[in-house]
């Protein structure tokens, strides 16, 4: 055999061994997608308000709960989004009564 051929037998035999750990890293991607939908979900059912935040300012309410400085998150998050205190707040209240005070003891602080 040529160094031509052994060179492709390698690269043959390297495809087929990586294939099942390619697959299974997208199993794992896929499965972790699914978690954090499912998490997500959950969450917005215990509290719808974190829900409407988070689809308001169109950012996961897992990143957002798990942000370093939840405020900062948000603040960086209505900036982005271009809504106004005022138009964020009433699409909140609309998700809950108690929103505000939901929201205050979830550590988004006074701004909401």
């Amino acid at each position: 055999m040529d160094s031509g051929a052994l060179i492709r037998e390698k690269l043959n035999e390297y495809l087929m061994m990586v294939a099942p750990l390619e697959r299974a890293e997208e199993d794992i991607a896929f499965s972790q997608r699914m978690l954090r939908v499912r998490t997500e979900e959950e969450i917005h059912q215990i509290s719808p308000v974190l829900g409407a935040l988070a689809d308001a300012l169109h950012v996961s309410t897992i990143d957002m709960l798990l942000a370093k400085d939840r405020v900062a998150f948000v603040q960086e998050a209505m900036e982005r989004s271009g809504l106004s205190v005022e138009e964020i707040g009433r699409q909140l209240i609309e998700a809950s009564s108690t929103a505000r005070e939901d929201l205050k003891l979830l550590g988004f602080g006074e701004s909401l």
